[in-house]
């Protein structure tokens, strides 16, 4: 369907109020979703270190009443570490901007840190 000819519309108004969303949405949360899902710890030194160890292979174990006992070798748990890293960043926001009325956080600072206030 083609508008009719001079037709005034919305397009063409001059001073409509924006709408803006007062609810800042982030579209991608999880954007290392191992990290994410991973379980966190309190690093007590620069050196962290943990150990691992495995289940042993299921096999069929069923043994006859009074049958000697054979010892199944057994495998040492693994020693793994990693360093810390110390993760700086630094932003500057002026007083003015501070003062200002913000759509979905209070300060600006809020946002760039990651938690709207």
């Amino acid at each position: 369907m083609a508008q009719p000819a001079n037709t005034f519309d919305s397009y063409d108004a001059v001073g409509i109020r924006e709408d803006l969303s007062d609810i800042i949405t982030n579209i991608s949360p999880e954007e290392t979703p191992f990290f994410t899902k991973s379980r966190k710890t309190t690093a007590k030194n620069t050196l962290v270190e943990w150990q691992t160890d495995s289940l042993r292979a299921s096999a069929a174990n069923a043994h006859i009443e009074g049958d000697d006992t054979a010892a199944t070798a057994a495998t040492a748990t693994s020693r793994l570490n990693n360093r810390t890293q110390i993760f700086k960043n630094a932003v500057v926001v002026p007083d003015t901007d501070e003062g200002l009325d913000k759509a979905g956080r209070a300060q600006e600072i809020a946002l760039i840190w990651g938690a709207a206030a």
